[in-house]
């Protein structure tokens, strides 16, 4: 099984201009409420101590959560599976769902399942059968939420779901969910309501491996999607080599405007599973994306004329590999690539976290598939502008994890269960700390002075940010936490099977926002 791992402020409507890319807007929410994927937040008065305090809400959610939700304009939203759907009539598959709830009290708005068999048909086998559902964290732009489904679609889906009507083009959500052969079945206000859909699998012929475990990227009208091309079901051959990696769609219609011409496929050792970002770096727009060929790519933004029924190139502006010497090749012959029946802590790796774009620098480690074991890795810090290494460092182990980046300094946990604190500036590993427990389903959260991370034994660690350990707080909590968010002086966790908001000072009890009992705390 591969998962993916992948901040809270009012949002105005997008201001749109008429050319794709050219949008001057307030910029998207995804990765908790922030555009960047830099796991920092700039809420404060958070608690140090989580399982002392009273939540303000818990929600039980499916049985496996692994996105970050999203939280701005009052509103919550979560990618699950669709065991957390409670619908009338609905069949649940093994799919996944989004959910939208209100961020004050937890009250659900509206839930949109995409259901794991497609228009009669199952999945390919090794793809989407996990129950693993939606490991794409939603993207809030505006009145639009984007998110790239369980089945390889990329959904537009509307901020108010059935509230305001079913919007078009997209006009058959009943058929959508297998409700419309249900008698009586109809479109209810909680409903969720698709603008529009776009196939990857079957537009791009893109060959899915486990699960789609990328989040979208929205500049200007321009929507960034990594298509999670892989291998096939018996793990020895890549079915689809010459396949797009990374492509761009207008954010309004879905309609295809450019992808990758890099040809990663015939590179990658497993799955592309790494989440686009962009920073401004030489003068330009660059687009930053990690493939599953273990190379770091930067690419020009695309820009108009966009014809219709052709798609651009995306230009690559430089590459830089991310397995030092002696992880690819080792005495002139190759190093094997660990794989689940056959683990080995040598060879090459793949990059599953996304680029974190920090002062000028871009900064990413390499990793695999838990299953795959422990194993030699590297993070990395290289010039934005030219794809320069500045420095990197050995000493971080294979991780699926994005680093967060506060004031100078790097946090970064690896799969051993080892989270590591280095100066951004100079690549100076300042201190780490053994977590007790392996960590691959979550990054560090950094806010209000404390980093917060989570491990696969379902405890909660609380540390001080500073160029000084100092260990604040651990929590066990109920399930497996997914990387934490805050916003409003209120901490979110998200763990495997619910979500619990956590404010900063106990909570009175009041109908709004009933206390309940505290987490429960080692």
């Amino acid at each position: 099984m591969c998962t993916l791992l992948l901040f809270a402020l009012a949002m105005s409507p997008a201001q749109a201009s008429d050319t794709p890319g050219q949008g001057e807007a307030d910029p998207p929410f995804r990765w908790g409420g922030a555009p960047s994927p830099n796991k920092v937040a700039e809420a404060g008065t958070l608690p140090a101590d989580p399982g002392s305090v009273a939540p303000l809400w818990e929600l039980p959610l499916g049985s496996h959560q692994y996105s970050i939700p999203t939280i701005t304009g009052g509103r919550v939203y979560v990618a699950v599976n669709d065991a957390a759907i409670q619908r009338a009539g609905y069949n649940r598959t093994g799919g996944g769902a989004v959910l939208c709830f209100a961020q004050a009290t937890g009250r659900l708005i509206w839930q949109m399942p995409s259901p794991r068999y497609m228009d009669g048909l199952k999945a390919p086998y090794h793809f989407d059968q996990w129950n693993l559902g939606i490991c794409s964290g939603p993207l809030v732009d505006g009145d639009r939420v984007y998110v790239i489904g369980n089945r390889g679609e990329v959904l537009c889906l509307d901020r108010e779901g059935q509230a305001n009507g079913n919007d078009g083009p997209y006009l058959d959500e009943l058929q959508y969910v297998g409700l419309a052969q249900t008698p009586g079945a109809k479109l209810e206000p909680t409903d969720g309501d698709i603008i529009w859909r776009y196939d990857l699998l079957t537009e791009l012929g893109i060959n899915g491996h486990d699960v789609v475990g990328s989040t979208l990227l929205l500049h200007g009208n321009l929507l960034y999607a990594c298509t999670s091309n892989g291998i096939d079901d018996r793990h020895n051959r890549i079915p689809k080599p010459l396949a797009p990696s990374l492509v761009v769609l207008d954010k309004r219609s879905g309609r295809l405007l450019a992808w990758d011409q890099e040809k990663i496929g015939q590179r990658m050792f497993h799955c592309n599973w790494s989440s686009p970002s962009a920073g401004r770096a030489g003068g330009k727009t660059l687009i930053f994306f990690g493939g599953g060929d273990g190379i770091l790519y930067a690419f020009e933004e695309p820009a108009p004329p966009f014809e219709a029924g052709t798609a651009q190139a995306l230009k690559k502006v430089w590459s830089c590999d991310c397995n030092p010497p002696g992880y690819r090749e080792r005495d002139g012959q190759p190093v094997a690539y660990s794989r689940t029946e056959r683990n080995t802590p040598e060879g090459p790796s793949e990059i599953i976290g996304t680029p974190v774009f920090y002062q000028g620098r871009v900064y990413v480690a390499i990793g695999q598939s838990p299953v795959h074991g422990v194993g030699q890795g590297c993070l990395w810090c290289v010039d934005a502008a030219t794809g320069a290494r500045v420095w990197s460092s050995q000493l971080v182990e294979r991780t699926l994890a994005t680093a967060a980046i506060a004031d100078g300094l790097l946090y970064i946990p690896d799969y051993t269960g080892i989270l590591h604190c280095f100066d951004a500036a100079t690549g100076e590993r300042l201190w780490f700390h053994p977590l007790e427990s392996k960590t691959w389903c979550a990054s560090c959260l950094v806010a209000d002075g404390k980093v917060y991370l989570g491990t696969e034994s379902n405890f909660l660690w609380v540390l001080k940010a500073g160029r000084q350990k100092q260990v604040l707080s651990q929590t066990r909590l109920k399930s497996t936490p997914i990387t934490l968010m805050a916003a409003d002086g209120v901490l979110y966790v998200p763990t495997q099977n619910s979500l619990t908001a956590i404010p900063g000072k106990p909570a009175m009890s009041s109908p709004a926002a009933p206390a309940t009992a505290p987490l429960p705390s080692r």
